[in-house]
């Protein structure tokens, strides 16, 4: 799936996103400032009142041209509009901490961040695994 509309930023995680793009932010320092960012996910299912997870929810989860599984991740609403339509399944979403998803991420499991759309990142399962011991890292040294 490809976006024909051209990308217009719709907050200051798409900015960044941008002008990391451009090569004027630094894909390490865009990383580090994603970890303390909401994200928007697809489910299959709505949460249950009360917010308990459910395991029978399932998230959006891609491949790439390795044929690796990608958790989909969205950086806005709009985003992820588009895909609910194209994959009418996955028509609930979900406002988190990419923090807290991260953890949740299983092994050999990628991030596609807007898939479909000109301005996105996608991190393969060994760049996920990093960038939680960087997660972990920053938690230890504030002393959370």
């Amino acid at each position: 799936m490809s976006t024909e509309v051209p990308f217009t930023p719709l907050n200051d995680l798409e900015v960044r996103l941008l002008r990391t793009q451009e090569a004027v932010v630094s894909p390490a320092d865009f990383l580090d400032s994603l970890l303390n960012e909401k994200v928007f996910v697809l489910l299959d299912k709505e949460i249950p009142e009360g917010g308990d997870w459910d395991e029978t929810i399932n998230p959006l989860v891609l491949t790439n041209d390795a044929n690796e599984p990608m958790f989909a991740v969205f950086s806005a609403p709009e985003r992820a509009v588009v895909w609910s339509e194209q994959v009418p399944a996955f028509e609930n979403a979900l406002h988190l901490d990419f923090r807290w998803l991260l953890g949740g991420i299983a092994d050999g499991v990628g991030i596609v961040l807007n898939p479909g759309f000109d301005v996105g990142m996608e991190m393969v399962p060994d760049a996920v695994a990093q960038l939680k011991q960087r997660a972990a890292a920053l938690v230890r040294a504030a002393g959370v």
